[in-house]
């Protein structure tokens, strides 16, 4: 029987003030972390400005790309929030109101709600919520097309809670860190890449205390296949 093949997944970061620096982006990162903690390989990344168009085509091109699209930002009350509509048009689908969207938004703004904080319950047909524990906050899944809120804690709170309903596949790791230089490790670590291409090899050089120092990082999806070709790079820091 055939190895089911991995999962595979692209994130979206929308918003300008990601583009224009005026706002740092914390998302990716953790996104990319815990996606790869679950066996989930991402595939690509992308920061998207906050047009319809742009939206529409990343999130197409996205899910042509992967099998989940995680995307972030844009889904406020304020002018530029478009990434409801943009992604309703990327699924041909329109946008409507959503009644629990709706119930939740009224409860937590109260008598005072304006229409375009009622505007945010306007989702695309078919979505579903996707909720934080400790906040009101709420995000959304039409199919495997997940979106986000772009602040930190929110994402993370809503994405943790997603992530306890997939199932995690196989996924290992380990590192080693040495004070060899890169280019003196690049022969030995592409012959042992070559020979284990279900292995992925990283070197990242780092700046310690101590000095200059590479740290190697592989990651595989059988803890035999992880030993193998672990056993090779300790031979090849060793001078084996």
């Amino acid at each position: 029987m055939p190895e089911r093949p991995p999962r595979t997944a692209f994130i979206l970061i929308i918003g300008d003030e990601i583009l224009s620096g005026e706002v740092g982006d914390e998302n990716a990162g953790f996104l990319a972390r815990k996606l790869t903690e679950l066996g989930i390989q991402v595939v690509g990344m992308r920061v998207v400005p906050d047009t319809l168009a742009g939206i529409a085509g990343a999130v197409q091109a996205a899910r042509a790309a992967a099998d989940l699209v995680i995307a972030s930002g844009g889904i406020g009350p304020t002018h530029d929030d478009v990434t409801r509509q943009a992604v309703a048009e990327s699924l041909g689908v329109p946008c409507e109101r959503h009644p629990e969207a709706e119930l939740r938004l009224r409860r937590g703004y109260g008598a005072t709600i304006t229409d375009s904080e009622l505007e945010m319950a306007d989702l695309p047909r078919g979505a579903r919520l996707l909720s934080a524990d400790r906040y009101s906050a709420y995000g959304f899944a039409v199919g495997e097309v997940y979106v986000l809120p772009g602040i930190p804690s929110l994402l993370r709170e809503i994405f943790t809670g997603i992530a306890t309903g997939w199932e995690a596949q196989g996924y290992f790791r380990c590192e080693f860190l040495t004070a060899l230089r890169e280019g003196h490790l690049a022969p030995g670590l592409r012959a042992i890449q070559t020979a284990h291409p279900g292995v992925a090899i990283g070197s990242y050089p780092i700046r310690l205390e101590a000095g200059y120092r590479v740290r190697i990082v592989i990651r595989a999806r059988e803890p035999q296949a992880l030993a193998e070709a672990g056993r090779e790079v300790e031979a090849l820091l060793a001078g084996r």
